[in-house]
């Protein structure tokens, strides 16, 4: 099947090449995509303005935000949230002072922060009393998550945009380089690397003694030795971190196309794919039998984990290309506009909606259900 470069996949590296250029020139800094997390009814959300705003998950009433007097400048990079600390990456494009931050999730004051030395559009993953994350100047790092202190570092051929997986004492990490590289979490030594023949941007999924990961567009599935079980040929680029759920892996490309494969064979599920009505970037998250994803066509989809059919699409008011969050039946998304969502995830109704850039609510929710 012959790949198609579309529109989107345009857009998607000139918004990309934009905000390296603006590292240098000392323009206005350009817009993240960073998603949401929910942890004790608090959601932890990145601003237009470049900082981290922990919201109040019932209403969305701002608790706090960091840093109170500079911009972190974009913020690509996804929090973790993890025992009371928020660890995210910063992609400042004026001071150009990249650093991975530890923020108290409390009360929002800084407990540490990391340079690399290159921009981070990596999100980090916590494990094993670590932060895992990768950067621009083609390392993955190891901090120590009590205090910022480096544990280790790998250098690659190009940067580190995908997010790592670490599962028990073994990462797995993406490069631009076309390989995905696993290690000893602990140690930093290099157990295996996989090359998939294309720049990876996706995280691996890593389930049931399977490694699921993307290169440009084919989907692979390894074992956890690196061996390659299958490849699926998709229509377009890959961009939307592959998902798994009952033997199936989820997954969007950049013509809109969702895709639902069987992780055994590698063969399709669905009678049809699902067809969104622009590029699906967006991760795709699972609960209840039912994928909720967001599109460049503005709007957030529920679509059912069985058959592939629509249950509900919301329209918002600009792209969506942040993975959605799901907690106790509500959906948080930001627009790329950075309007938060919260939806009714049985329904896709609005319960509140909030600009990040003021910190104000935003009334009525914005968009429709079809």
């Amino acid at each position: 099947m012959a790949l198609k470069i579309t529109r989107s996949a345009v857009t998607l590296f000139a918004m990309l090449a934009t905000a390296f250029l603006l590292m240098g020139c000392g323009a206005a800094p350009a817009t993240g995509w960073a998603s949401a997390r929910v942890v004790d009814q608090i959601v932890y959300v990145a601003s237009p303005t470049g900082r981290m705003m922990a919201l109040n998950a019932a209403d969305g009433s701002v608790k706090w935000q960091f840093p109170t007097d500079k911009s972190l400048g974009s913020l690509y990079s996804t929090p973790a949230v993890v025992e009371g600390v928020v660890y995210v990456g910063s992609f400042d494009q004026i001071s150009h002072q990249h650093r991975l931050y530890a923020i108290d999730a409390t009360n929002g004051t800084k407990k540490w922060e990391f340079e690399p030395g290159g921009p981070i559009i990596s999100s980090p993953a916590v494990g094993n009393g670590l932060v895992y994350f990768g950067s621009n100047n083609k390392k993955i790092y190891a901090l120590d998550a009590a205090t910022g202190a480096k544990k280790w570092e790998f250098e690659t051929q190009a940067e580190v945009w995908a997010d790592p997986t670490v599962v028990g004492d073994t990462l797995y990490a993406p490069s631009l380089d076309h390989k995905l590289y696993v290690f000893d979490a602990i140690t930093g030594a290099k157990k295996w690397s996989f090359d998939a023949s294309g720049i990876i941007v996706t995280k691996p999924a890593v389930v049931d003694h399977r490694v699921y990961i993307a290169g440009l567009a084919k989907l692979y599935a390894l074992d956890t030795q690196g061996n390659k079980q299958w490849e699926f040929q998709a229509s377009n680029w890959i961009w939307s971190s592959p998902a798994v759920a009952n033997n199936v892996v989820y997954f969007g490309a950049l013509d809109g196309t969702v895709y639902a494969v069987d992780t055994q064979t590698g063969k399709l599920k669905w009678d049809q794919p699902f067809k969104a009505g622009d590029a699906v970037r967006s991760p795709i998250v699972i609960e209840n039998n039912t994928l909720y994803f967001g599109s460049d066509d503005t709007h957030i989809y529920a679509v059912d984990a069985a058959t592939g059919q629509k249950k509900w699409a919301r329209s918002t008011s600009s792209r969506v290309l942040a993975a959605p969050t799901l907690a106790n039946g509500i959906i948080y998304v930001p627009a790329h506009d950075h309007i938060l969502y919260a939806l009714d995830a049985s329904n896709g109704q609005g319960k509140w909606a909030m600009d990040t850039s003021s910190g104000k609510p935003v009334t009525p929710v914005p968009g429709v259900v079809k």
